[in-house]
């Protein structure tokens, strides 16, 4: 059964904002679901080692990366996170965990990011068999052979946490057109990058196998390809806000 396209979008719009954190309060949130999903729930990272129950490390120094959260409009909760690693004069984290078929490249002109740390929280996933956790995408999703391509990536009322999902990889993507990112750089399952790929994401695959967190690949997306795409023009427009224009309303609707 198709979906109609504008009801989806003002779902977006209506249950889901994605924030730029440009405040210390604001990464502090970043940090903060980052520790609930990859310590407490996931056990990926040892809690022990975050006190503050904060979960960060060197590449969110100053600098080295951007950090975008995702709430939830109607209850006010904070749900999902993703960061934007920089590639500066060090390898990146790809670099480091996989052997690539080719060379990340940034200067003056074209920079690159490693789309990194991509999560959702359990009460946003926890109705699903994630294929590739934190993300949210369950395996009935490999299975939907619907004829419109975007139909069965798209998120209905019970199907939430897709929605955040690609707004937050919306956000990536009008981040890297804004400040001249050719290239974001992402390791994932071979199943999601598939699920991604008909949803608009053309990920172009760079190498053999890593194991980081489980069995990963890495892949390449053209910023320019995707934010060019129709796809992604007509069906995720709502883009995301700077957490230090917003906090004042932020705050009263908490």
């Amino acid at each position: 059964m198709k979906i109609n396209e504008d009801s989806l979008m003002n779902m977006l719009n209506d249950h889901c904002e994605i924030f730029l954190a440009d405040t210390a309060e604001s990464k502090e949130i970043h940090y903060k679901i980052r520790y609930d999903v990859y310590c407490d729930e996931m056990g990926f990272e040892n809690k022990e080692d975050f006190p503050q129950e904060m979960e960060r490390d060197e590449n969110d120094d100053e600098g080295k990366s951007v950090h975008f959260i995702a709430r939830n409009k109607l209850t006010g909760q904070w749900i999902g996170a993703m960061r934007l690693i920089f590639k500066q004069d060090g390898l990146l984290p790809i670099e480091q965990s996989c052997e690539l078929e080719e060379k990340i490249i940034a200067n003056d002109l074209e920079s690159a990011v490693e789309l990194s740390r991509l999560c959702l929280i359990k009460d946003i996933r926890r109705r699903f068999k994630d294929i590739d956790p934190p993300h949210g995408i369950s395996d009935d999703e490999i299975q939907n052979q619907a004829t419109d391509k975007k139909v069965a990536l798209m998120p209905n009322h019970r199907q939430f946490s897709r929605m955040v999902l690609w707004g937050l990889l919306h956000a990536a993507v009008e981040y890297g057109h804004t400040n001249k990112i050719k290239n974001s750089y992402f390791m994932t399952t071979t199943a999601l990058a598939k699920i991604l790929g008909r949803g608009g994401l053309n990920l172009i695959n760079i190498g053999g196998p890593c194991q980081h967190k489980g069995e990963r690949f890495p892949f390449r997306m053209e910023t320019e390809e995707v934010y060019q795409s129709d796809t992604w023009k007509q069906d995720y427009s709502c883009g995301y806000k700077l957490f230090s224009e917003q906090a004042a309303d932020i705050a009263s609707a908490a």
